[in-house]
């Protein structure tokens, strides 16, 4: 299905951000808050360029050496959605190098980091997630989605009315 770590972040923010990304429909060019964020990330927080060619794998910086792979957030919010996403980073890591990768999110706001636990709960998360972005896949509908906290940052919130 060609899912890559922000797929595993999205189905569990909304559905209908999930189903567009998977469709490839993005809007964030035209957003200012993930223009800023992006230029915030360039010039303070460079990513790894050792990322580059990693197909489906974008974390924000690997250490080859000791295994970890780590993603920078600005806040520490969405915590399920942002441990699904650095999870699988590390899963797909730890599958195609063969060895065993731990997984942190630093919280940039607070300069703290947690590290996210490669469990069973996890992994099951993580299989219930792709089974949910299969049938989204498949769906030529675009999903009902109800207004939440996240909207107002939402780069498609204009798609969907809760601008």
């Amino acid at each position: 299905m060609n899912l890559h770590g922000l797929h595993f972040q999205h189905i569990n923010l909304c559905r209908r951000r999930a189903w567009m990304y998977l469709h490839r429909i993005n809007f964030a060019q035209w957003n200012n808050r993930v223009a800023t964020g992006l230029a915030h990330q360039e010039t303070r927080y460079k990513r790894d360029r050792s990322t580059i060619g990693l197909f489906g794998l974008a974390p924000d910086r690997l250490d080859w050496e000791q295994a970890i792979v780590f993603e920078n957030k600005g806040t520490g919010g969405a915590q399920i959605a942002v441990d699904r996403q650095v999870g699988y980073y590390a899963v797909m890591l730890s599958i195609a190098t063969g060895r065993a990768w731990t997984a942190r999110v630093q919280v940039l706001t607070n300069r703290r980091w947690r590290e996210v636990a490669l469990d069973s709960a996890l992994l099951d998360g993580l299989w219930h997630d792709s089974l949910a972005l299969e049938r989204l896949t498949q769906s030529e509908q675009v999903p009902e989605a109800s207004k939440i906290g996240l909207c107002a940052s939402c780069s498609l919130a204009p798609f969907c009315g809760y601008d």
